[in-house]
């Protein structure tokens, strides 16, 4: 009788975690928070489709709310771009997944530098806008470019208003 017993509960459980395993799409962890919740060294990988779309990491994540995390001298890596950005300080949303980073952030991407002080990136339509003033220098090109606004998607980024551009000749 035993181990009859004991065989059907460990086929039950076997069941159980049989299905767990198999269970597909996103996995959201419940957190209990407190005040002054936080992790160190976070990084959190954005995919779709299976392929990643952008990786951000931070030396710190303060939990402000259940949806809200300020994360503290963060990077952010779009690897289909090749684009990493880096700032001291943004907010993250795990309801949207959107990104806002503020305060001297820094891009590199392919010979290029670009230089903000506040970005945001709209995961639901994979594109970074600032209407900040933009900086962007060719690093070998030879050429400085500079605008208040800047939407980026894809493999498209405009600068829009008082746009002015130095071209250095050879």
């Amino acid at each position: 009788m035993r181990k009859a017993i004991f065989g059907l509960i460990s086929i039950g459980l076997l069941i159980l975690l049989t299905v767990y395993f198999l269970q597909d799409g996103d996995y959201k962890p419940n957190f209990r928070l407190s005040e002054n919740s936080y992790m160190e060294n976070v990084k959190i990988v954005q995919k779709k489709a299976g392929e990643t779309r952008i990786v951000v990491s931070a030396e710190k994540a303060v939990f402000e709310t259940e949806a809200d995390i300020k994360l503290v001298a963060l990077n952010l890596y779009f690897p289909e771009k090749n684009l990493t950005l880096t700032s001291k300080k943004g907010h993250y949303n795990t309801t949207t997944k959107n990104v806002v980073i503020e305060g001297d952030i820094k891009a590199d991407s392919k010979g290029y530098e670009i230089e903000t002080n506040k970005l945001n990136y709209d995961a639901s339509k994979g594109e970074l806008l600032t209407r900040d003033k933009v900086v962007i220098t060719g690093k070998s090109r030879g050429f400085y470019m500079e605008g208040e606004t800047l939407t980026a998607q894809g493999n498209t980024a405009t600068l829009h208003k008082n746009v002015k551009a130095i071209f250095k000749g050879k």
